[in-house]
C-alpha cells in the first residue's frame, strides 16, 4: 500500500520571546492561552502565534498578506503560566497583524522580530549572584486586608532600571534588582552600603482581591477570579500610589510594607 501525505502550509502571525528581569531567555516551560488562538512552542522561551481571531486570511497568505485589518489594530490577550514557581503568571497584549515587509525586519512591528515579554518574579523566586531583592507586602490601609494583584514598582536612584512584581494571595511581591551596585569605589560601584529607591503600588480595585489575615488559607487555596494580571496594562491605566522610599543592597533581601489607600 502506497503512503500518502497531506501538506498543510501556514503563515505565522508573530513570534514571542519570554525573558526574565535580567533580559535572559526563560528556558523553563511555559503554557500560553488566548481565546480562539493557536500556538506552537519552540523551546528556549519562544512561542509562535499561528492563528488568531479575525486573521484567518493571514494564515494562508504568503506573498501578499491581506491589507485589512490594518497593522497593529487587532489586540490578542495572551495568558502565560510558567512552570517555574519562581516566575509569576501574567497576561500581555499582543498587537496584530505585524508587518512582513522585507525591508523592515528590524522594526519593532516586524513579523520577523520576536516580541519580548518580561516574566516577573514570584515571591518564590531565589536571589542569586549579586542582585538585590526587596520583599514587599501590600495591604489596604482602611482595614489592613492583604491585596492580591497589585503591581509593585521600585525605581532605584541614579537612573537605574525600575523593578516590578505582582502581589500574590498573601499580598506579597518579590522585586529583583540585578543592577544594584557593589559597595566599592570601582567602576559602577558606590561607597554606600546600600542605595535608595522610590517605592510605588498600582492597584485596580476591580481586578484586585482583598483578604483578611483570618481568610488567608482559603484565599491561597482558591485562585483569584479572572485572568492573570497584565502589569503593563495596570501601570499604564492606574495612577501610582507613592509608598515612600526603600533601600536595597547587592546580595541582600530587604523588606518593606505598603499601606495602600484608594
Amino acid at each position: 500500500m502506497a503512503l500518502s501525505y497531506e501538506f498543510l502550509d501556514r503563515r505565522a502571525l508573530a513570534a514571542v520571546q519570554f525573558v526574565d528581569v535580567t533580559g535572559a531567555p526563560v528556558v523553563s516551560p511555559v503554557a500560553v492561552a488566548a481565546e480562539a488562538a493557536t500556538f506552537v512552542m519552540k523551546g528556549g522561551g519562544r512561542v509562535v502565534v499561528m492563528t488568531a481571531p479575525g486573521l484567518g486570511a493571514h494564515s494562508t497568505a504568503f506573498e501578499a498578506p491581506p491589507s485589512t485589518p490594518a497593522l497593529g489594530t487587532v489586540t490578542l490577550q495572551v495568558d502565560v503560566f510558567p512552570a517555574d514557581r519562581g516566575l509569576a503568571a501574567r497576561r500581555f497584549a499582543l498587537a496584530l497583524p505585524r508587518t512582513a515587509a522585507p525591508g523592515q525586519q528590524g522594526a519593532p512591528g516586524s513579523l520577523f522580530r520576536p516580541v519580548e515579554v518580561e516574566l516577573l518574579p514570584s515571591p518564590c523566586a531565589a536571589l542569586s549572584g549579586l542582585a538585590a531583592a526587596l520583599s514587599v507586602t501590600v495591604r489596604r490601609a482602611s482595614d489592613n486586608r492583604r491585596i492580591e494583584g497589585a503591581v509593585v514598582r521600585l525605581r532605584p536612584e541614579g537612573g537605574r532600571p525600575a523593578a516590578r512584581a505582582v502581589t500574590d494571595a498573601a499580598g506579597d511581591a518579590l522585586l529583583l534588582i540585578p543592577g544594584a551596585p557593589l559597595s566599592s569605589p570601582g567602576p559602577g560601584g558606590t561607597v554606600l552600603p546600600d542605595i535608595a529607591g522610590q517605592l510605588e503600588a498600582f492597584v485596580d480595585p476591580d481586578l484586585a482581591r482583598f483578604t483578611a489575615d483570618a481568610d488567608l488559607g482559603e484565599a491561597r487555596a482558591t485562585p483569584r477570579a479572572g485572568p492573570p494580571i497584565d502589569p503593563d496594562d495596570i501601570t499604564a491605566r492606574i495612577t501610582a500610589f507613592a509608598a515612600g522610599t526603600a533601600r536595597i543592597a547587592s546580595g541582600q533581601i530587604r523588606t518593606a510594607a505598603i499601606a495602600w489607600s484608594p
